[in-house]
């Protein structure tokens, strides 16, 4: 059986579709098991809103092991050998997996940022698509500028990745994933607020881009999924109806509720969200191998993402 996550065609019945299928996800057998494993019991009275409210309460209290760090300075978690095991026999039923388009043609083609390895795997994937004959007008690497932290200068210069940001890391990686030269380049801001965009337009039929997008609070962040979501589709105008996304495995439900909402319903494309391979994951020595203290993160990060898209975007679509 194939995991649900959130995806968006526009037409009619779309936004219920959606809403029936985060009550689903809430209500699984596989995270209803996760809850008992941590002492919890989901409330009973079948209403999705306060069963969101609920499960990112509870998420909050055992899954959440960055406190607001990047993840790879998270604290590290104290697993029982059952919850570890548990935890990775369930994610992929909740859409935590990798998994090949639905669609032979796309406008645009979007990978998500991410740490320095992203920046090499996720555009060796989106390759290995074009190669097998899927067609897109755009491929566009998006992120925001962020220092390397913690072993990630370490990694960089283990994978032959110049720079120190992760904008750096993902030029990178589109250039040799794509055989690609020199770009263009143009810049503007400050801090988070910064905002770069890199363009190739070597190829006769593909567009290639690296945009880093601005913080909408940059007082106080740096920018987020749903910012570089957003700042992209400004960019892309009218022109792009139809967007895949790509993302590492155990970010496709969050990520995937992020861009329904502001790619699909709020600037009317059709979404789609796939998670890379594990052979454009093999980095040899360097790969990275996910664990069930990962997983737990990114369930509780779905079920943050599931909840926003239904309060602030399903609902208001579908009038309910």
């Amino acid at each position: 059986m194939t995991a649900w996550v959130p995806s968006w065609s526009g037409s009619a019945g779309a936004a219920e579709a959606t809403a029936d299928g985060i009550a689903a996800w809430a209500c699984s057998d596989a995270l209803g098991q996760l809850v008992r494993l941590w002492g919890g019991q989901r409330p009973a009275d079948g209403e999705t809103e306060s069963l969101l409210e609920w499960l990112d309460a509870f998420s909050a209290e055992h899954w959440d092991f960055r406190r607001g760090r990047e993840r790879n300075l998270a604290a590290s978690a104290v697993l029982s050998p059952e919850q570890a095991a548990a935890v990775l026999q369930v994610a992929p039923e909740l859409g935590l997996v990798s998994s090949l388009p639905g669609a032979r043609s796309y406008d645009a083609i979007v990978m998500t940022g991410g740490m320095v390895r992203a920046g090499v795997v996720k555009p060796r994937f989106v390759r290995s698509l074009l190669d097998a004959g899927i067609a897109a007008r755009q491929v566009v690497f998006l992120g925001a500028h962020r220092a390397f932290q913690g072993d990630e200068a370490a990694l960089a210069a283990a994978l032959g990745v110049p720079g120190d940001d992760e904008v750096d890391a993902m030029a990178e990686g589109m250039r040799r994933a794509f055989d690609l030269g020199a770009p263009a380049v143009t810049h503007g801001g400050e801090g988070n607020a910064r905002a770069t965009r890199l363009t190739w337009d070597a190829h006769p039929s593909v567009r290639f881009e690296v945009v880093a997008a601005p913080s909408s609070a940059p007082e106080a962040r740096r920018a987020d999924t749903a910012d570089t979501f957003r700042h992209w589709a400004q960019l892309s105008g009218r022109d792009t109806s139809s967007v895949l996304v790509v993302t590492t495995p155990i970010y496709v439900p969050y990520q995937a509720a992020v861009a329904v909402e502001t790619l699909g319903i709020e600037a009317g494309m059709a979404v789609e969200t796939v998670g890379a391979d594990a052979r454009s994951n093999d980095l040899g020595e360097h790969t990275q191998h996910f664990g069930a203290q990962q997983h737990l993160q990114e369930i509780r990060s779905a079920i943050r993402g599931m909840k926003t898209l239904r309060a602030h975007s399903i609902l208001r679509s579908a009038g309910m």
